[in-house]
């Protein structure tokens, strides 16, 4: 069961991942300015935002099943709508504003199905996992997250050069569509029961007194993971412009410096993932403990270096700690609930990539028009907060 929500949290975000390397590209040729691009994506991101709690809650009535089924089935339907405008917008000889405007509709009503999947799959894992265990299992689904990163923009870049701009999106509909089927199929139709079954398991440990959904120890969880999050998405962002400004690199050589930094920095992610799941197994505070001050050198070290191999060891730091963040995240926050409120509080989890994805592009953009290493100070300054905060009101030894 558990290597079954590992891989529909793979698929899921495999589905996001693997059209990011040509969603610019193929929205230019489809006569979308910047702007436009950006409010597209944007316009998803508060999609996610909005409906990630709200799946959290109807996977505790509607069952996690279902709704793990629901979330691939319609991220595959909408990339249909999705491919399918662009090739009519392409097709056309000029920007064709309803168009333009289907386009960013349809991104909307994507990002709505985004996080569907990895919520409910995450609240399936609490459901089936001893509280001793929580912290290892959810590690293998921010595992799953992590090699959607690494992976979904090489198989994009990949397949997009054996055929074309849209062979991403082919690839992207036929892979989710076929994983809907296979775990409406392999999955338990009876959740009840099979969580039922594998409580009976550890139904006589004793049991951490959990704090309320609305309790500052949760409040420390979710800030600490907003930090984290913060950060992966702002250097997205940042990175190419901060290695072309400050290291003088032309654009091109900027941009495969940067796609670089990012493989090393996944690779470092997993790597550390794949370390707690097989021999550290910390619990998830610890991970957290020592995984915020990693990207805080790591953001502060890139900010301060004048030597070019440093930033290669700062994008290693920020990846090592960011996979130790990410994969507490989950946990700390599951353990944090009663367990009739597992869902919503996936639910939240998951709309901190929505939060991120507007916040961190809008502000990054702003500090980094003002100087070039303010991005680097300011969320390193913000995770250290987080970091103080987390500290204070986590009492607990989950």
């Amino acid at each position: 069961m558990k290597n079954k929500l590992f891989i529909s949290t793979l698929v899921s975000y495999l589905g996001i991942y693997i059209t990011m390397p040509v969603l610019s590209a193929i929205s230019t040729k489809a006569h979308l300015i910047p702007s436009q691009i950006g409010i597209m994506i944007s316009c998803g991101a508060f999609a996610m935002l909005l409906f990630a709690p709200l799946w959290g809650k109807i996977s505790d009535r509607w069952g996690r099943r279902r709704v793990i089924v629901t979330g691939m089935l319609g991220m595959g339907l909408f990339f249909i709508l999705y491919i399918f405008l662009f090739q009519l917008s392409i097709s056309t000889n000029k920007s064709v504003s309803l168009l333009i405007y289907g386009l960013i509709g349809t991104r909307f009503l994507l990002g709505i199905f985004m996080t569907t999947t990895p919520t409910a799959a995450s609240a399936y894992m609490a459901d089936i996992s001893a509280p001793q265990d929580r912290a290892k299992d959810m590690a293998s689904l921010g595992f799953a997250t992590g090699l959607a990163m690494v992976l979904g923009p090489m198989i994009g870049g990949a397949v997009s050069t054996i055929g074309n701009l849209y062979t991403p999106f082919y690839l992207t509909i036929v892979v989710l569509l076929a994983f809907s089927v296979i775990m409406a199929v392999t999955l338990p139709r009876h959740q009840a029961a099979s969580v039922a079954e594998n409580k009976n398991k550890f139904e006589e440990l004793p049991k951490n007194k959990t704090s309320g959904f609305f309790s500052t120890e949760l409040f420390g969880w979710l800030l600490a993971g907003c930090s984290v999050m913060f950060i992966v998405v702002v250097l997205q962002l940042v990175t190419s412009l901060f290695l072309h400004d400050n290291f003088g690199q032309t654009v091109t050589q900027s941009a495969q410096t940067a796609s670089l930094l990012f493989f090393i920095l996944g690779i470092a992610l997993m790597a550390v993932q794949v370390l707690q799941m097989k021999v550290l197994q910390w619990t998830a505070k610890k991970m957290m403990v020592v995984g915020i001050p990693l990207i805080i050198v790591g953001m502060l070290l890139t900010a301060l270096t004048s030597l070019y191999y440093l930033i290669f060891v700062s994008y290693i730091l920020i990846g090592a700690g960011a996979g130790l963040g990410i994969s507490s995240l989950s946990a700390g926050c599951s353990l944090a609930v009663s367990e009739d409120q597992q869902g919503a509080v996936a639910g939240t989890v998951a709309m901190i990539q929505g939060i991120a994805g507007i916040v961190s592009p809008l502000l990054g953009s702003w500090l980094y028009q003002l100087n070039s290493k303010l991005p680097y100070i300011l969320f390193g300054c913000f995770s250290l907060l987080s970091y103080v905060i987390f500290l204070m009101v986590t009492k607990k030894k989950h």
